[in-house]
């Protein structure tokens, strides 16, 4: 069942939504600025030796190649 509501309903939960996401927003910003000192060591992720060799794929590895495309003009 449809029930109306009148316009200064909507006008009122669009603005309470825009205020939620505004503080939401403001939130997730003041998580990712710690005062912390950052754990990370730098690089990429750690590189872990392991006596396993790499599994073999049946797909052909791809050719680098020095090929410019050409311009289109």
């Amino acid at each position: 069942m449809l029930v109306f509501k009148h316009p200064k309903y909507y006008e009122e939960m669009r603005k309470r939504a825009r205020a939620y996401q505004k503080e939401l927003k403001a939130s997730q910003e003041k998580e990712a600025i710690s005062p912390k000192q950052s754990t990370d060591r730098g690089g990429r992720a750690p590189t872990i030796k392991s006596d396993k060799p790499q599994a073999s794929s049946p797909k052909p590895q791809a050719k680098a190649s020095s090929h410019k495309p050409k311009h289109l003009a």
